[in-house]
C-alpha cells in the first residue's frame, strides 16, 4: 500500500512453490491458527515434563517454567487480538516506532539492568520478568525493512541511493546483537534482510554479493571466538570429545535412540534429569524423541511445516507489498528457527541457541511468536488494508 492508500501489486517473488496453489488466505489463516495453538499446547506439556524436577528443586514449584511460558504466550495473544482489531494501517504505522523501541531495549542490556545467563548478557531483568530484546528484534527488523522497501519498491535496485541505506537501516540492531555475542540471532537477522530484498526484487547479482559478504562476516565471527570454533569442531566429530564439545549432541542422540518408534512414555524420560543441560530450550526435541519416539517427532515436524506453509500462503496472497514482505519475513523466521533447531538435535548443524517455535521454553520468544501469528492473521484477513 502506498502513502495515498492504494494497494500495490504483490512482488512476483512471493514463494509460489512453498504453499499449496489452492490454499486460499482464509484457509491458510485457519491452518496457521490450528498449527500454532496445537504446537503451543503441546509445548506446555513437554516443557512441564522436561522441567518439573528441576523447577521443584530450584524454585520449590514444579510448574515454574510452564507458568512463565504460558505468560509469554498470553501476552503475545493479547497483543495479537489488539492488533487484529486495530484500525487500517496500524501495522505499518507501528513498524518504525517499534524498531526504535527495540534499539532502546537492546542498548539497555548493556546497563545494570542487563541479566547474564549461561555466560551471555542478553536479557533485561525487570523484577521477576526477564525480557530478551533480541527476540523482539527479529520481528521489528522485518517490519521496518518491509516498510522501507514498500516505500521505495520501484527503486530497490538503486544500489547506493536505496538498497545500501536499507541495509544500513537495520545494521544498528545487528551490531547490538553481535555485541551480546548472540551469533544465532545475528545470522537470522542477516538472513531475513536478504530474504526481504529478494522479495522486493533486488537483482540477483547484488543478492549474491550480499550473501558472500554476510558469509565472510559470519566466518570471521566464528574464527574470533574460540567457543564458537570449538562448537564447529564438536559438530564435525561429536564423539571425539563426547564429554566436552560433543556432549550435548551425543546425549541428544542417546535420547532419540532410547525413544525408538513410540517412546518410553510421557514424563518417563531421563535425558532431562541432568544428562543434557538446558534441555527445555535448544534440545526440547530430544525430550520429545525419548518420551514420544519417532511418532512424536514426526507430529511436531508436520505441525511446523503446516505453520510455515500457511505463513507463506498468506504472504503469497497478501494485497500489498508491505503485507507480502512482512508475512514472507515471518514465514522465513519460523522456517529458519525450526530447521536449525531440529538440525542441531539431529547433529546436522553445530549447536546453536535457537528455540523451536512454540515448543521450546522461552517466554520472550513465545510472546514474539504468538504476536507474529497475530500479524499473519491480520494480513490474511484484512487483505490490502495495511
Amino acid at each position: 500500500m502506498n502513502q495515498d492508500g492504494a494497494v500495490q501489486p504483490v512482488s512476483s517473488r512471493s514463494f509460489p512453490s512453498l504453499s499449496h496453489p489452492r490454499l486460499g488466505a482464509g484457509t491458510a489463516v485457519v491452518v496457521l491458527a490450528v498449527a500454532a495453538v496445537t504446537l503451543a499446547g503441546f509445548g506446555l506439556v513437554i516443557i512441564q515434563s522436561a522441567t518439573a524436577m528441576r523447577a521443584a528443586y530450584q524454585y520449590g514449584y514444579s510448574g515454574h517454567f510452564v507458568v512463565r511460558q504460558a505468560a509469554g504466550l498470553g501476552l503475545g495473544l493479547v497483543a495479537s487480538l489488539l492488533l487484529v482489531r486495530a484500525p487500517a494501517g496500524t501495522l505499518r504505522r507501528l513498524a518504525g516506532p517499534a524498531y526504535l523501541a527495540t534499539l532502546g531495549l537492546l542498548l539497555l542490556v548493556a546497563t545494570p539492568l542487563g541479566h547474564t545467563a549461561g555466560g551471555a548478557t542478553r536479557w533485561l531483568a525487570l523484577g521477576p520478568i526477564h525480557l530478551q530484546p533480541s527476540e523482539i528484534a527479529k520481528l521489528t527488523v522485518i517490519g521496518v525493512l518491509a516498510d522501507y522497501l514498500a516505500h521505495y519498491r520501484d527503486r530497490v535496485n538503486e544500489l547506493v541511493g536505496i538498497a545500501l541505506p536499507g541495509v544500513g537501516l537495520v545494521l544498528p540492531a545487528v551490531a547490538l546483537v553481535i555485541v551480546q555475542r548472540d551469533f544465532g540471532t545475528t545470522a537470522i537477522l542477516l538472513a531475513l534482510v536478504g530474504v526481504l530484498f529478494i522479495l522486493a526484487g533486488l537483482r540477483w547479482r547484488w543478492v549474491l554479493a550480499f550473501a558472500s559478504g554476510v558469509g565472510g562476516a559470519l566466518l570471521v565471527l566464528v574464527a574470533i571466538e574460540p567457543y564458537r570454533l570449538q562448537r564447529v569442531l564438536g559438530f564435525v566429530d561429536p564423539f571425539a570429545d563426547a564429554s566436552g564439545t560433543g556432549f550435548q549432541v551425543v546425549q541428544s542422540w542417546i535420547a532419540l535412540a532410547a525413544g525408538g518408534p513410540t517412546g518410553v512414555g510421557l514424563a518417563n524420560g531421563v535425558v532431562q534429569r541432568g544428562f543434557l543441560p538446558e534441555v527445555h530450550n535448544d534440545f526440547i526435541l530430544a525430550v520429545v524423541g525419548e518420551e514420544l519416539g519417532a511418532v512424536g517427532i514426526a507430529a511436531v515436524v508436520a505441525l511446523q511445516l503446516a505453520l510455515v506453509a500457511a505463513s507463506f500462503a498468506i504472504a503469497r496472497r497478501a494485497g500489498s507489498s508491505f503485507g507480502c514482505w512482512v508475512a514472507g519475513g515471518i514465514a522465513t523466521l519460523f522456517a529458519i528457527q525450526a530447521t536449525i533447531n531440529i538440525g542441531v538435535v539431529g547433529g546436522v548443524f553445530p549447536t546453536k541457541g535457537l528455540v523451536l517455535p512454540f515448543v521450546s521454553y522461552g517466554a520472550s520468544a513465545a510472546a514474539v511468536h504468538a504476536f507474529a501469528v497475530g500479524v499473519l492473521v491480520r494480513i490474511g484477513t484484512r487483505v490490502g488494508r495495511d
